[in-house]
């Protein structure tokens, strides 16, 4: 089997038999370890019978790579690099392997054309397939942080309106009470018209400055010693909700003038309850409106049940990237937009490029440190659209701009990224989509510049 691999296919008889002669053989049981991830490789390993297990360490944790079936050849790459060993081999059947020595391995790279071949062949098939690993790696975990972001903007609207479902029960319970309370008091027609009218009437504007707050609680105060003064039980209850409403005591005056003590009051405390149902009503509305925006903007952002390449509205991508991304943009970021509505549809790998959305704005919210201005802009340059997205950081310095789009390069500290957000931006943009990703940077911020093709070279899009 040995001699039918590519790998020794080509040597001469004469060197087949001399190979014989310098290899070694060894026996592995199910579960033995072959060589360990960061060890020095001091043999070129050919698995002939049975599986390995190929595992690596990231993240403080053992995660299986691949497996290896017979036949095939194993560790030549740290083997000739002088590198450790990234990968941690285990057998994950009986094995049965040879071994050549270093000095072997070199006498048939310099001996042997087709093996010299073969060996680059497998060493840039395995580097490939690592970088696929580490790339894959890292949106895995770029998902990961979205989806706890996403989980977290969820939660409050979801919060929102379970505690506006919970509180609706007693409100119900408090209308149902008023609402007999107020038949029983045989409320005249005039003054049940002019409650019927205050029930129906808007609400105003809410002022959330610290200083609106305080006027409000002083209202709510003044409010409840006025209802009190009318026999009003647990009058901090009501108060609260009709003040919020609009009212004043000086409105309901005129109405408790007119109506007896128990009409006064059963009339006021069907108001309050009203105005309750109607809060928790509109606040379920409103969680609810909000969980199903964040719901289709993931749906339209990941580009489900439709075709990869397919011509969109590059807008559209841009804005449910910024949905999603609500958990990092509102904590002092402000976006400003500058789209050219009169912009074609782009061809492009939606889900793909939403990514890259992503990462540059991600990249520019770091920048900021969550704090800033974010500009988009969109136009078109002749048979291209061109997305700008640009950040109020602290500029890029000049001697490290070259080496922005390079794997793992990054500037952040650990745990802060691993400098492959920008490098799968750039893969995407233009090994993907045949387009350019450039970076102009100074003391006033950054600009990333996306150009997109209008029309895609590898499909023809309908």
């Amino acid at each position: 089997m040995l001699f039918e691999m590519p790998l020794f296919a080509g040597l001469s008889a004469e060197r087949k038999v001399w190979l014989r002669a310098n290899l070694s053989e060894h026996r592995l049981k199910k579960g033995d370890v072959l060589m360990r991830e960061g060890q020095t490789v001091t043999h070129h390993y050919i698995l002939l019978e049975g599986e390995l297990l190929t595992e690596k360490r990231v993240a403080g944790r053992q995660v299986i790579d691949d497996t290896r079936t017979a036949p095939v050849s194993v560790a030549e790459a740290s083997l000739l690099a002088g590198m450790p060993l990234p990968l941690t081999f285990t057998a994950n059947t009986d094995c049965y392997l040879v071994s050549l020595t270093e000095s072997v391995v070199r006498t048939l790279m310099n001996e042997c054309e087709s093996f010299s071949k073969q060996i680059f062949r497998s060493m840039y098939g395995r580097i490939s397939a690592y970088d696929m690993f580490i790339l894959s790696g890292e949106k895995l975990a770029a998902l990961g942080r979205l989806s706890a972001g996403l989980a977290h903007e969820l939660n409050n609207p979801a919060a929102a309106v379970s505690r506006a479902a919970d509180g609706m029960r007693d409100a119900l319970d408090s209308l149902h009470r008023a609402t007999r309370a107020l038949v029983l008091s045989a409320m005249p027609a005039e003054i049940m018209n002019t409650l019927d009218a205050w029930a129906s009437r808007a609400p105003p504007a809410i002022d959330a400055t610290p200083q609106g707050a305080l006027r409000q609680s002083e209202a709510e105060d003044r409010f409840a010693q006025w209802l009190s003064s009318y026999g009003f039980e647990k009058p901090w209850l009501i108060a609260p909700r009709l003040v919020a409403a609009g009212f004043a005591p000086d409105e309901l005056e005129a109405v408790a003038q007119r109506a007896s003590r128990d009409q006064f009051v059963a009339g006021v405390r069907w108001l309050a309850a009203t105005f309750e149902m109607r809060f928790l009503s509109e606040q379920t509305w409103l969680g609810a409106g909000r969980i199903s925006e964040i719901v289709k903007a993931m749906k339209s952002y990941s580009y489900m049940d439709q075709a990869p390449l397919q011509e969109v509205d590059i807008h559209s991508g841009i804005e449910d990237t910024l949905t999603i991304m609500q958990h990092r943009l509102k904590h002092g970021v402000v976006v400003k937009r500058d789209y050219d509505r009169a912009l074609p549809p782009v061809p492009v790998y939606g889900s793909e490029m939403n990514q890259v959305w992503t990462n540059l704005i991600d990249n520019a919210i770091d920048a900021m440190d969550e704090s800033g201005e974010l500009t988009i802009r969109s136009h078109q340059e002749g048979n291209c659209a061109v997305i700008e997205i640009s950040d109020t950081g602290h500029g890029i310095p000049a001697d490290i701009l070259p080496r922005l789009f390079e794997p793992f390069f990054t500037t952040k500290p650990p745990g802060k990224g691993n400098g492959l957000g920008l490098h799968i931006a750039y893969r995407t943009v233009v090994l993907r989509h045949d387009g350019r990703l450039n970076v102009v940077a100074n003391e006033g911020g950054t600009t990333f510049q996306v150009r997109l093709p209008l029309v895609h070279r590898h499909a023809a899009v309908r």
